[in-house]
């Protein structure tokens, strides 16, 4: 019998939404070991060497995403699950519910009742079997184009950096729309599908300053859809 206690790591910046969420899981679910971590970097620090089962992550972070954050996560723990928390309005998550379907959202201000159900969901704790299963996927199934996703529907103004097997990778969003990518040698359409297809790495973010050369155009949703095709067709092709 595996009598291994869960662990959940709980990355949330703003201290009385931690203690909550705390003092509801130690009393609730006296069996899970909790960690809690106010930053990326101290997150980071904890989950090393650990087998961590959840995170519990708020969007934004004094240094950085907790999107960016599960996405470097999924290399060394991609068996553990994620639930995600905000208190940033999405009114288009409910569209795209499909496409970010690894991940799991719960809106701030939390309710406890609630969470705590989630949470037993994503560790087991109750039957989720069947293709029907919230959490049947896990951090392994994170891919970059989640975490575009993201940016664009917080209608973000950034740069997000991918690092990936030595490989550098580069994202320009003004106002929620990707404008622009670069890999090597690549630039554009290409450059962004590419970036699509990497499976693990490492993520930083950067202020967009002044305005940059727009070398792509269109809907996000259709530049993500072309960039999967696109992945698909090469892989086909090897």
């Amino acid at each position: 019998m595996n009598t291994k206690s869960p662990i959940v790591l709980l990355l949330e910046d703003c201290p009385v939404t931690a203690l909550l969420v705390e003092r509801a899981i130690m009393h609730e679910l006296p069996h899970v070991r909790l960690l809690w971590a106010r930053s990326v970097v101290e997150a980071t620090v904890r989950a090393e060497g650990l087998a961590i089962d959840l995170f519990l992550v708020d969007v934004q972070l004094p240094d950085g995403s907790g999107l960016d954050f599960l996405w470097q996560m999924s290399a060394g723990h991609p068996t553990a699950r994620a639930i995600v928390m905000t208190a940033t309005a999405l009114p288009e998550y409910e569209v795209h519910s499909a496409a970010l379907g690894v991940l799991h959202f719960l809106e701030k201000p939390l309710e406890i009742p609630h969470l705590l159900s989630i949470v037993r969901e994503a560790l087991g704790a109750t039957a989720t079997t069947g293709a029907d299963a919230e959490f049947s996927a896990t951090l392994q199934n994170v891919t970059p184009a989640d975490i575009l996703q993201l940016k664009c529907l917080m209608r973000a103004t950034t740069i997000i950096e991918f690092h990936s097997d030595g490989t550098v990778g580069r994202i320009r969003f003004e106002a929620g729309e990707i404008t622009d990518a670069s890999v090597g040698s690549l630039r554009g359409p290409d450059a962004l599908s590419a970036i699509v297809g990497w499976k693990c790495g490492q993520v930083s973010e950067q202020p967009c300053v002044g305005a940059g050369e727009r070398t792509i155009h269109g809907s996000w949703q259709t530049l993500l859809m072309e960039a999967a095709q696109r992945l698909d067709e090469g892989r086909a092709v090897a």
